[in-house]
């Protein structure tokens, strides 16, 4: 059905002059190996002369400012570490005595004393906050206070450092 055909016979002497012509020379290879790798390279050595964005440069102006910005961060964790203490629940409970009555506080007493012999600026910033919030504080808040400073207190006795709870707004 179907015929297979035949191949041409290849021919049957080659001349002498033939032989180096058909061959591809060394030289030849060797140029377009080259050549594109040299084009590449010559192309990105333009661009990245002539086309590339230069190197950003900080004026002092702009470094200034991030330093400002990295100053009034650190003083809003500073604030946010002070809020958070043993000694800001302690001089909340002291504070808060006149109006909602004595508490148990001898283990923030203790963590407070702690904290007092680690960073005295953190006890410092502790009490300043506790006064600011006593500015809020009515008879009726004083079972919420209470409830928070119980759980200071707990937190202090078993040596957690930090609530399993986030802090929720508005104190």
């Amino acid at each position: 059905m179907f015929r297979k055909k035949q191949k041409a016979a290849p021919a049957a002497t080659v001349e002498a002059g033939d032989t180096p012509a058909k061959k591809r020379s060394k030289l030849k290879l060797a140029i377009f190996a080259t050549v594109p790798i040299a084009l590449a390279g010559s192309g990105y050595g333009a661009w990245a002369m002539f086309l590339a964005q230069p190197p950003v440069t900080i004026s002092p102006e702009e470094e200034h400012a991030r330093a400002v910005a990295a100053a009034k961060a650190a003083k809003l964790a500073a604030e946010a570490a002070a809020e958070t203490s043993a000694t800001y629940s302690l001089a909340l409970a002291v504070l808060l005595k006149p109006v909602c009555g004595p508490m148990k506080v001898a283990a923030l007493q203790a963590a407070s004393e702690a904290e007092a012999q680690l960073d005295g600026v953190l006890v410092n910033n502790s009490w300043q906050a506790a006064n600011r919030r006593l500015g809020t504080i009515t008879k009726d808040s004083c079972g919420r206070l209470e409830w928070e400073i119980e759980r200071a207190e707990y937190r202090a006795a078993s040596g957690v450092a930090s609530d399993s709870q986030p802090a929720k707004a508005g104190h």
